[in-house]
């Protein structure tokens, strides 16, 4: 009997041993793709000398805690490298992503610089523009959300526009910054490839860019329930987040630092975690649940009515925002 429970023991380590082996091996192979061979050609031979090593000292040494330590120094030196890589802000930026936002605040004068608001032909020919605009602190009067769904219903894009009544409003969207012909993958987002950025936006671009140019994107817009000071509260909290990014670069992460995560973080001392934080297609309805959307209707109904593609494409450019707000029943 006490032979069998060694027996079982050795087995479940060993399979322990082997779990660990496997994700360091696999997650070493990705970082040496893209962050040692540039995703390319040497990217390739890299990570595969890099498989090959690692099976044959599996193969080749005899006590499986010899292959397995050998492993770990060597991802030690390894993953010491990988951390040294810097984000920058002196890239070969895609123009589209290539001005980073900075607001100033002075009294109750709000100064936004660099607001895109590109006009687009379709999404590679299009007329990047920044403007610096100004607001009110105190015309402060409402919050928005979008939630943009691509394919798949577990995964969206949330942004948050701020109404400044007659000043006008911006939208807020946290991206990937794109650099001169790269495109998203997630597998590359997890790696040191891509940066984080905070970008301002007029509305309309934001809207546009997602209902109209891409394909097969559907764009929800929400009006949030909220009180006067939590608005320019959250408001507040994006000034400076901005901010600080402008002045330190940050590595965007598709697990850890996204378009959703960087919200919690933002926030984490206002909201409770929820699983919906991460996986966010579900983030529309947890906003509901706690009680900050039209609760006259159910959540399925409201989301339905909260479709905004076809009014948005079809509004005018200078009432743009008004317009689609007088045509979405469910704006309330």
């Amino acid at each position: 009997m006490l032979e069998l429970v060694e027996n079982i023991i050795e087995i479940l380590l060993s399979g322990a041993v082997y779990a660990v082996a496997l994700v360091i091996s696999l997650w070493t192979a990705g970082a040496i793709f893209y962050d040692l061979g540039g995703g390319k050609m040497l990217g390739w031979v890299l990570m595969i000398a890099w498989l090959t090593a690692v099976v044959a000292a599996f193969a080749c040494l005899q006590a499986l805690w010899q292959p397995f330590l050998l492993l770990l120094i060597v991802f030690g030196f390894f993953i010491s490298w990988w951390r040294s890589q810097k984000p920058s802000h002196h890239r070969n930026w895609n123009p589209n992503f290539a001005v980073l936002p900075r607001i100033a605040i002075e009294g109750d004068s709000v100064t936004v610089q660099n607001v895109r608001n590109t006009e687009y032909r379709t999404l590679e020919d299009f007329s990047p523009r920044y403007e610096t605009r100004q607001y009110r602190l105190s015309r402060l009067v409402g919050i928005d959300a979008i939630v943009v769904y691509w394919g798949s219903a577990w995964i969206s894009h949330p942004m948050l526009i701020f109404d400044f009544g007659e000043d006008g409003r911006i939208c807020f969207s946290i991206e990937v910054r794109y650099r001169q012909g790269q495109k998203y993958g997630f597998l590359r987002s997890l790696y040191r490839q891509q940066e984080i950025v905070y970008l301002i936006s007029d509305e309309r671009d934001a809207i546009l860019k997602r209902s109209k140019y891409s394909k097969n994107h559907d764009v929800y817009l929400y009006r949030l329930k909220a009180a006067p000071e939590e608005i320019q509260r959250v408001f507040l909290e994006y000034v400076v987040s901005t901010n600080d990014l402008a002045d330190s670069p940050r590595w965007y992460n598709g697990l850890t630092t996204n378009c959703t995560t960087s919200i919690y973080r933002q926030r984490a001392d206002q909201v409770e975690w929820d699983w919906r934080w991460l996986f966010n297609g579900r983030l529309d309805q947890m906003i509901y649940e706690h009680g900050r959307l039209n609760a006259e209707l159910p959540f399925e109904e409201l989301r339905q009515k909260s479709w905004v593609n076809d009014i948005a494409n079809n509004a005018d450019a200078e009432d743009f925002g008004d317009q689609i707000r007088r045509e979405l029943s469910a704006y309330v």
